[in-house]
């Protein structure tokens, strides 16, 4: 029992030196997005049912991306560039 005991106290003190949701850099958050959006790309290309994987993805960015501040116009710019979908002239302006 105390043994038990011992290995509880243990585990929190590692869990409160190092906490599952400490917060995270913008750096770290930046390469999460920037890697989001290339297995959003590959996604994209790979034949098959993706659909679910996809969405997930698209939604990883778009809260990523909240994260980081920036515009929703943005994020969807970006989505869009790492599609296979065709982009129009004009389509996206500024």
């Amino acid at each position: 029992m105390a043994n038990n005991l011992d290995e509880n106290i243990t585990k929190m003190i590692e869990r409160y030196n190092n906490p599952p949701n400490r917060l995270r850099s913008v750096q770290e958050i930046n390469a999460r997005y920037n890697l989001a959006l290339e297995t959003y790309k590959k996604i994209c290309f790979t034949s098959g049912d993706v659909r679910d994987q996809k969405i997930a993805t698209h939604a990883e960015i778009k809260m990523l991306g909240w994260v980081l501040g920036k515009p929703d116009k943005d994020v969807i710019k970006d989505i869009t560039e790492h599609s296979n979908r065709v982009v129009y002239p004009g389509q996206y302006q500024k």
